[in-house]
């Protein structure tokens, strides 16, 4: 098969592929993220890229997909373009996640008990009792009952040394010895697998304090933006579980190379790492096939807590014998990031009625109760995320981030930027306002234009053919960009989902709306909607705005207290034991609570 050299500037990379070899192949087996929702299939139209040089012609989607101008400037869809030749590739975004605006708490102190020690001992005893060996002593004074052999060769390298050694110890097991002092130098990392962003913080397990994080965009998101996309590829390829597992594995050891060089640590003395995700992320992790949460009952190969060594899991920047946590999971799809968030949330002391809402790719819920917890997991991610909405984009520079009306329309962008798309938070507000001005009814339906006295916002809503579309800007972005009525049905879907999820856990513990103390929205886009907003279109049950509290990004924050507390992975697994999933597709008014839940009111 003939080669050819693909140029990346913006990367400083040249690459030599095959002829017919895909763009977006190109860029995933180069490890350069993508977004691109439907997993490369051609059906999202997100994955947009600039080519110069010998491609296949355009196809007839991306005739209808691309714009006029867009065209003009050589713009293509990544997964539908074919190297012919020689080409220059440019990546119209940057995908990079600027952790300054992921509200990250960097300076609380948490509970100091990792169960990471360090002890100096003397090996140099020369009046040792016969048939007493060092090894004897060491398990003597350290009150250890087995030492690994790879320790025990490394312990005889330093027997005829005068100095005392350092010894590390992960509870009663010796995970290192070298021969200095470097008992101030312990480590920890807390590691968040999203769906679509992975979060990475390093802790000084001496101080118990926060001194590093680094976030990318999860790098099996060329996979597919959502967990059935992933699961559908681990599965349905030979390879595709290993392709999957060396990204997350690859992008994890990227993101410890970046907090290690901000905090000038040496990545030997991190000793342990916890890691939290949901059920499909945390397979692909371990390298578990997720094949059996592709059908009804959605079951997991394991909800257990699993404790192993880095160099078991592959991991490289980290000691090499450091210990990997992986949390437990609930059931189905409720995994251990969810057990990480409850952590967070400290639903284990409280009396009181509260639901814990993760507003991520994949929706989990959780109903804590005096009486018991629930638990279930929603299909809301794709409008939430920016998939499957025409001007839909992630939470990026230029991205539409909040929105209002007074006699027009007004919005703003992240980072101030020109407008590109529209993210989730802006989405909602933008439905809600629409909502609220009358341009849409409660059944997701535009209005039209005569319908709409003020002349400015009858301008916006535009017929094309028997469809509808309401104009946001005013050509910012080629041609404008737009809410299309597809859109509006995307959203109504999603919410649909999570109020649900919401109303049947309600009815499982007994419970109404009223009942409720609080609802705790987790993950970064929890943090930034608009509680009104959510309100009002009805994706949170009516209640008491005061009592809708954000708590950023709370799997992350889990996954730090039990790095830095032990005894909370006890804590953990008792929530996994106790908590009651609840399969919302098997509920026999599921149906009915979804159909209705897809009002905006």
């Amino acid at each position: 098969m003939d080669k050819v050299i693909i140029n990346i500037p913006q990367f400083n990379k040249t690459i030599e592929s095959d002829s017919g070899a895909t763009i977006m192949d190109v860029l995933n087996s180069e490890g350069l993220i993508m977004h691109a929702p439907c997993g490369g299939k051609g059906t999202c139209g997100k994955c947009k890229v600039q080519i110069k040089g010998s491609v296949n012609d355009l196809t007839e989607y991306e005739k209808r997909i691309l714009a006029d101008e867009e065209i003009n400037k050589g713009i293509r869809l990544a997964c539908r373009t074919c190297l012919s030749g020689d080409a220059e590739v440019y990546l119209l975004e940057d995908y990079s996640i600027d952790e300054s605006k992921q509200n990250l708490e960097r300076v609380k102190v948490y509970s100091r008990n990792s169960s990471i020690i360090k002890k100096s001992i003397q090996l140099d005893i020369p009046n040792l009792k016969n048939n007493y060996s060092t090894a004897d002593l060491i398990k003597r004074k350290l009150l250890v009952d087995e030492i690994d052999l790879n320790i025990m060769r490394e312990i005889s390298r330093y027997i005829d040394c005068t100095k005392e050694v350092t010894v590390t110890l992960y509870k009663n097991e010796i995970i290192d010895i070298e021969n200095e002092d470097s008992k101030d130098k312990i480590y920890g990392l807390a590691i968040d697998i999203g769906t679509t962003t992975v979060v990475c913080y390093l802790m000084d397990l001496n101080r118990y304090v926060q001194i590093a994080v680094s976030s990318m965009q999860n790098p099996q998101i060329g996979y597919g933006s959502d967990v059935i996309s992933r699961i559908d590829f681990a599965t349905g390829n030979t390879k595709g579980l290993d392709i999957l597992r060396e990204k997350i594995i690859s992008g994890i050891d990227r993101l410890i190379d970046e907090v290690t060089i901000k905090a000038d640590i040496d990545k030997r003395y991190i000793y342990k790492c916890v890691i939290a995700g949901n059920t499909a992320m945390t397979h692909i992790f371990l390298g578990l096939s997720p094949k059996s949460l592709s059908r009804i009952p959605f079951n997991s190969v394991t909800k257990d807590a699993i404790i192993v060594d880095s160099s078991t899991i592959g991991i490289k920047n980290m000691n090499k014998r450091g210990k990997v946590v992986v949390l437990p999971g609930i059931g189905g799809f409720v995994g251990a990031d969810t057990i990480s968030a409850m952590i967070a949330a400290d639903l284990i002391n409280t009396m009181d009625n509260r639901l814990l809402v993760d507003l991520g790719t994949n929706g989990e819920i959780v109903l804590s109760t005096p009486k018991g917890r629930y638990a279930c997991s929603t299909a809301a991610g794709p409008a939430l995320e920016g998939a499957r909405i025409k001007y839909g984009m992630q939470a990026f520079s230029g991205a539409i981030n909040t929105f209002y009306i007074t006699d027009d329309f007004n919005y703003t962008t992240i980072d101030n930027s020109k407008p590109k798309g529209i993210c989730g938070s802006g989405l909602i507000d933008i439905v809600s306002e629409f909502l609220r001005a009358g341009i849409v009814k409660e059944n997701g339906r535009i209005v039209e234009p005569d319908e709409i006295s003020n002349e400015k916002l009858s301008r916006r809503i535009i017929k094309n053919g028997k469809s509808k579309e309401v104009k946001i800007t005013d050509n910012d972005n080629f041609e404008g960009i737009y809410i299309t009525q597809k859109d509006i049905r995307e959203l109504q879907l999603a919410k649909g989902a999570i109020r649900a999820g919401i109303n049947i856990l309600l009815k499982v513990a007994g419970l109404k709306i009223e009942d409720i103390d609080a609802i705790l929205l987790a993950g970064a886009f929890g943090n930034f909607i608009d509680k009104k907003s959510a309100l009002n279109i009805g994706l949170f049950p009516q209640i008491d705005i005061e009592k809708v509290i954000p708590l950023g990004n709370a799997a992350g924050d889990g996954a730090k207290i039990i790095l830095c507390d032990s005894e909370m992975l006890n804590i953990a697994k008792k929530y996994s034991d106790t908590t009651k999933h609840i399969e919302l597709t098997i509920q026999p008014d599921f149906q009915e609570e979804f159909m209705e839940s897809m009002y905006l009111r």
